[in-house]
């Protein structure tokens, strides 16, 4: 019995979606399925035709062997003081983990991280 694997396209749409990351640039999935190969009419629907298809958990699976989700699991750890990493690392995981569904949630983590941001940058002021 033959293991399945991710096909051509499921590879090249994961490997667009870990370089935007990286680049921190916007994770589209419908935009990045069409850049992997498939046709604009597959990447109207990504949950059906890429990220619930076996080869796309496959990847994702391979990426967590590789450690990143777990390093990021790390980072989110209660015993991180920094909040300002762990904010950053939970985005970073519901990115990795459910690229299609983040935006809502991203951006609110987002706009919490600016909001600490400021509230440093006022308190470095205050105590310089």
């Amino acid at each position: 019995m033959s293991q399945k694997k991710p096909t051509i396209r499921q590879e090249q749409a994961f490997k667009i979606m870990l370089e935007k990351l990286a680049k921190k640039e916007p994770a589209v999935l419908k935009k990045i399925m069409v850049e992997a190969g498939y046709s604009p009419n597959s990447a109207i629907n990504p949950e059906l035709n890429l990220t619930s298809k076996k080869g796309w958990q496959i990847l994702k699976n391979e990426l967590d062997a590789n450690g990143a989700k777990s390093a990021l699991n790390d980072l989110v750890s209660p015993e991180n003081d920094d909040k300002r990493t762990r904010l950053s690392a939970s985005v970073e995981i519901l990115k990795i983990v459910s690229p299609e569904k983040q935006t809502n949630v991203i951006g609110l983590f987002e706009k919490l991280g600016e909001l600490q941001d400021t509230q440093d940058d006022k308190s470095s002021e205050i105590t310089e």
